[in-house]
C-alpha cells in the first residue's frame, strides 16, 4: 500500500512550494535542456544551493529526450515516490521488529493515507530528500546497524539540508553515552563526511567555477548574515500547532500525548519492557528528536510547512505509540468501571479504528482540496502541450507571459519544447528569478543584477 498511495501522490499531486520549482526543477531543467531560472541562491556570490543534489536526480531521467520533458518530468516523481515508498517499508519493519506489531500496524494505517506524507513523498525539494534519509537513518538504529545510521544522517545533512544533523543528536547520544562506543562513532563520522563531502565540493566547485562548501554558506547566510531568511516572511508561534493540526488532524494531538505520557506509562505499567530495553529507548530517542527538531523550527521566526517534512514519519509514529499504549490501558480502565471482559476487544477495536478513519477520511479530504484548488496550474501547462496554439508554433519560439502568479508556474518541464516563461511586471516588487545565461559556463558566471536582500531587479521584465 505505501507504493500505491505515493505513485497517486506522484501523479496528481500540485507542487505546494515555488522553492520546489525555481531552486530544484528549473536548475534541473538547464543542466538537461540548456535553459531554466536561476535564483540569487545560485549565484556563485552567494553558492547556498548544491548542484550535486541536482545531479542525483538528473541520473535516473538522463535519457529522456528534449521531446519529452513531460515524461522526465513525472518519471523523476515517480521515482522519488519509489525511494519513498522503499523507505517507509524499511522503516514498518524495524518498527515491528525493535517496539511491536502492534505499533507497526498502526504506523502503515496512519502514515498510507496521511496527508502530509502524500504531499511531501514525491516532491524534488531537499526537505523530501532529508526524509527520506532520516528514515533510512532511524531504520538502522532500529536494526542495530549503527554505521549506516550515521552515514544517513551525513547524507541528509550534506547532500539534503544541513540541519537535519541535529536530528542525529539522538543517535550519537546513544553510540557514545549509552553503548560507549564514541571512538566508533568518531570513526563513523569521519568516514561518511569524507565519503560524502568530497564529491559534494568537486561537483559543486566545478559548477560554481571556484571551491565551494554549500552547506557551509548556507549556514552563514541563515545563521550569521543581517537579515537571513526573515525577509521572506515570519509567522507566530502558534504557525506549527496549527500547521500540525491541517496535516496530521486527530493523531497530532495524539502525538503530543505520547511525547508527554507515555515514558510515564511505560515506568508505571510496564517496568519489565523498561528493564529489557524494547520499548523504553527506541521510544526516548524518538521523543528527543521531534523535541530537538521543534525546538529548533520553533525559535525562528521564519516558518514553512516543508520545515517539519523531515519529522513527519516521526510523529506518526509517536501517535502509533501513544495508540498502542492507550490500547494497553484499556483493560485496566474496563476492570475500573466493572465492565464485562468480553467487552475489552470491543473497547479496543472500537478505539483504534475510529481513530484510523476519521484520520483518513480527513486527510483523504484534505488531498482532494489541495488537488482541487491548487492543481489549476500544472493542469492547464500540461493540457497546452497538445492545443491548437503550440501545435501551430512548434517551428517558432513561443512565450507564455505571467504577472504575480509567478509563484504558481510548475517549472519548464511542463512548458512545450520551444517555449519559454517571461514575468510581467506586477504588484511583486521583491526580486524575482532570473533566465540562466545560454552560455556553456551560465552556472560559473557572476551577475551583478542579484542580491540577497530580496530587492527587486528590474531586469527580470
Amino acid at each position: 500500500m505505501f507504493i500505491v498511495m505515493r505513485l497517486i501522490s506522484a501523479l496528481v499531486n500540485p507542487i505546494d512550494d515555488c522553492d520546489e520549482v525555481y531552486n530544484f526543477y528549473e536548475p534541473l531543467h538547464k543542466l538537461m535542456y540548456g535553459n531554466g531560472f536561476q535564483t540569487w541562491e545560485y549565484s556563485p556570490l552567494f553558492a547556498l544551493r548544491s548542484y550535486a543534489y541536482i545531479i542525483l536526480h538528473w541520473l535516473p531521467i538522463s535519457l529522456i529526450p528534449s521531446s519529452c520533458k513531460l515524461i522526465a518530468f513525472y518519471t523523476l516523481r515517480i521515482c522519488l515516490a519509489i525511494i519513498c515508498s522503499t523507505c517507509e517499508a524499511f522503516f514498518f519493519r524495524a518498527i515491528d521488529k525493535q517496539l511491536n506489531s502492534s505499533i507497526a500496524r498502526n504506523y502503515a494505517l496512519l502514515s498510507i493515507f496521511n496527508v502530509a506524507l502524500f504531499r511531501s513523498s514525491s516532491a524534488f525539494i531537499n526537505n523530501s530528500f532529508s526524509m527520506y534519509t532520516v528514515l533510512f537513518a532511524y531504520t538502522c538504529w532500529f536494526s542495530n546497524a549503527l554505521s549506516l545510521s550515521v552515514f544517513f544522517i551525513a547524507f541528509g545533512s550534506l547532500f539534503g539540508w544541513i540541519y537535519v544533523a541535529a536530528l542525529g543528536i539522538p543517535i550519537a547520544v546513544d553510540i557514545c553515552f549509552r553503548r560507549q562506543r564514541y571512538m566508533d562513532f568518531i570513526k563513523w563520522s569521519i568516514i561518511s563526511g569524507l565519503i560524502l563531502l568530497i564529491p559534494l565540493c568537486l561537483i559543486d566547485s566545478y559548477y560554481y567555477g571556484k571551491l565551494i562548501i554549500t552547506p557551509l554558506n548556507h549556514i552563514r547566510y541563515n545563521l550569521f548574515s543581517k537579515h537571513g531568511p526573515t525577509l521572506y516572511g515570519t509567522e507566530p508561534w502558534i504557525y506549527y500547532i496549527i500547521n500540525g493540526l491541517l496535516n496530521f488532524n486527530i493523531i497530532y494531538p495524539l502525538a503530543i500525548i505520547g511525547i508527554i505520557l507515555t515514558p510515564l506509562i511505560d515506568l508505571v505499567f510496564d517496568r519489565r519492557y523498561i528493564q529489557t530495553g524494547k520499548v523504553a529507548i527506541p521510544y526516548t530517542m524518538i521523543v528527543s528528536s521531534i523535541v530537538i527538531w521543534m525546538s529548533l523550527l520553533w525559535m525562528q521566526p521564519h516558518k514553512e510547512d516543508r520545515f517539519v517534512f523531515p519529522i513527519y514519519p516521526l510523529i506518526i509514529l509517536s501517535a502509533s505509540i501513544s495508540i498502542d499504549q492507550t490500547e494497553n490501558l484499556i483493560p485496566r480502565l474496563v476492570r475500573l468501571i466493572k465492565m464485562r471482559r468480553n467487552s475489552v476487544l470491543f473497547v479496543r477495536r472500537l478505539f483504534l479504528y475510529s481513530i484510523i478513519i476519521f484520520h483518513g477520511l480527513i486527510s483523504i479530504s484534505r488531498a482532494f482540496a489541495i488537488f482541487d484548488g491548487y492543481s489549476a496550474p500544472i493542469r492547464l501547462l500540461t493540457h497546452s502541450n497538445t492545443t491548437e496554439i503550440f501545435e501551430k508554433s512548434f517551428d517558432k519560439h513561443l512565450n507564455i507571459c505571467i504577472g504575480k502568479d509567478w509563484y504558481r508556474f510548475p517549472s519548464h518541464f511542463v512548458l512545450p519544447e520551444k517555449s519559454q516563461l517571461l514575468f510581467l511586471r506586477s504588484a511583486f516588487k521583491g526580486q524575482l528569478p532570473k533566465a540562466y545565461s545560454s552560455l556553456k559556463n551560465a552556472t560559473r558566471l557572476t551577475d551583478k543584477h542579484f542580491n540577497d536582500e530580496n530587492k527587486e531587479e528590474i531586469d527580470r521584465y
